[in-house]
């Protein structure tokens, strides 16, 4: 009797770790994040992608990954949250197109000149950040 309680409680185990395998959201990848900005036409897309794998440590920010928040966009002090991490690329593409309007001038000067993030140091890291094995590479 002690037998069968216990294969039962294994297949049980095993029938709840599956369903929470199915459930669980596919894990986000600079290749995925990449090919979704090229897809929307995202200028300086290298620089964009660096972006994103900077903000949230490479996928890995349990903040920004759980409002989908790619790029650390705030809103009156608060972290925005989307429905999914394909819309906060959306939401990017918007964004660029309001406030990058020289496509002459360089995007890192661009960066610094609307204060995106807290000063040089910021356009520093982006630039030594190395990609590999994803679609754009230094």
């Amino acid at each position: 009797m002690k037998y069968s309680k216990l294969v039962v409680l294994i297949l049980f185990i095993f029938i709840a770790n599956s369903i929470k395998a199915q459930t669980r959201k596919p894990k986000v990848t600079a290749d995925k994040v990449c090919a979704y900005i090229i897809k929307l036409g995202i200028e300086h897309p290298e620089i964009v992608l660096k972006q994103s794998v900077l903000e949230t440590g490479w996928y890995n920010s349990k903040f920004l990954m759980s409002k989908n928040n790619l790029f650390g966009f705030r809103y009156k002090g608060k972290y925005l949250r989307f429905e999914t991490w394909k819309k906060s690329v959306e939401y990017y593409k918007r964004w660029q197109k309001r406030h990058y309007t020289d496509p002459n001038e360089d995007y890192y000067a661009f960066l610094l000149r609307i204060k995106y993030a807290n000063g040089e140091t910021y356009n520093d890291h982006l630039r030594k950040l190395i990609l590999t094995n994803t679609c754009i590479t230094n």
